[in-house]
């Protein structure tokens, strides 16, 4: 799956993962360039640490997509859902570590930042949009998974967010353009392959999706530094799989 010396490979760029955090002995990570985690105490604090090791797997899983596509691409941590209570606890965030995670990022100059998460609660929607418009204004592409038609999930449904949902027909490398769609972009569904585990009992899903174009623009953007959201949109339209 890596690409051949003469392609892309997304040296130089920085790509940021605001998720479960990430686990670098997998063998699909390999190594982290950094990270950082951060959680709500109970009496509301903002908490930070550097302990960005994934214990539930969909961070790993996420970032081993853009490993295997943007082999040379610095990955950062970004750990804002906590850790499992039990072994079916959900992946759940509050809202000041997604705006912590954010904003990190974008101090830290990420290039990419994938958020394979979204809330639809309204009262969230002005202090993201202030946060997209910062990323825009620094350079940082945001990519944000959603279901398709869903134009209330935040903040994949925000202008100057590249917004992702998974798509079956879509392969490894393919994506899809449906400009009608608030979420305007599909991709494949599906992380790497574990060998001896079912693809099934993998991870796989809207965020995987988001994962593969962040990829994608991880190579682009090697290629084009300074790239703005309008131009990374534009070259995922222009290279979009037909339908």
């Amino acid at each position: 799956m890596l690409q051949p010396p003469s392609s892309p490979t997304g040296a130089g760029v920085r790509v940021a993962l605001i998720d479960s955090g990430i686990n670098p002995r997998h063998p699909h990570v390999g190594t982290v360039a950094s990270g950082v985690a951060f959680s709500l105490a109970p009496d509301g604090t903002l908490h930070h640490s550097e302990d960005y090791i994934d214990r539930r797997g969909h961070g790993t899983a996420l970032a081993g997509i853009v490993r295997a596509k943007a082999p040379q691409a610095a990955l950062y941590a970004v750990k804002i859902f906590r850790d499992p209570l039990t072994p079916n606890d959900p992946l759940t965030a509050a809202f000041p570590t997604l705006e912590a995670g954010l904003r990190w990022a974008i101090d830290h100059k990420m290039h990419v930042v994938n958020l394979s998460l979204g809330t639809t609660n309204p009262a969230h929607r002005s202090r993201l949009q202030t946060l997209v418009a910062q990323a825009n204004a620094a350079g940082v592409l945001l990519v944000s998974s959603a279901p398709a038609g869903q134009s209330d999930v935040l903040p994949a449904a925000l202008p100057g967010v590249i917004g992702v949902a998974a798509d079956a027909t879509c392969r490894w490398h393919e994506h899809r353009y449906v400009e009608e769609d608030a979420i305007h972009f599909r991709a494949h569904p599906q992380p790497r392959p574990i060998p001896g585990l079912p693809q099934e009992r993998n991870f796989r899903g809207h965020s995987c999706a988001s994962a593969h174009l962040a990829a994608v623009l991880a190579l682009w953007v090697e290629q084009h530094p300074g790239l703005s959201v309008d131009e990374a949109q534009l070259y995922l339209q222009q290279t979009a799989t037909s339908t």
